[in-house]
């Protein structure tokens, strides 16, 4: 075996989330804490790196990377050309504060975290009002 991080993660791994190593703040805590809301990352390993050979393994990349590109479930704002808010990627939304990571996926996830948590489905017709609030009130502030 090489010394090599590897750069597929093996097919028995479960899903990975990866953020930064070092210290830990609010945006990326509460990035990785709303994903592993979601069936599909709730069991999750949380990798902390920031080796590019290794977050390139990771399912989701959240607040390192230097990447936004939710296609490729990567959620960083620290690229200098990142001017991403609530209303620029939802002109309906007002909001026009700087997203954070943890507001990135906010924003492509929030829908999904609060349906999950309160045993609805995305149809429900009061979801919307639910999705503005906590980001009007919390996410925002993040």
């Amino acid at each position: 075996m090489s010394g090599e991080p590897p750069t597929k993660k093996p097919a028995a791994m479960g899903k990975t989330i990866g953020t930064h190593s070092g210290n830990f703040h609010c945006d990326d805590a509460l990035a990785c804490f709303l994903l592993k809301q979601l069936p599909e990352y709730k069991d999750a390993t949380v990798v902390r790196s920031r080796d590019p050979a290794v977050l390139d393994t990771c399912d989701v990349v959240v607040d390192v990377g230097a990447v936004y590109d939710p296609a490729k479930r990567r959620y960083d704002h620290h690229q200098k050309s990142f001017n991403e808010t609530m209303n620029s990627l939802n002109p309906a939304k007002k909001w026009t504060t700087k997203l954070s990571s943890a507001g990135l996926v906010y924003v492509h996830h929030g829908r999904e975290v609060i349906a999950e948590t309160l045993g609805w489905k995305l149809t429900e017709p009061n979801l919307e009002k639910i999705y503005d609030k906590v980001y009007e009130n919390f996410m925002e502030e993040i």
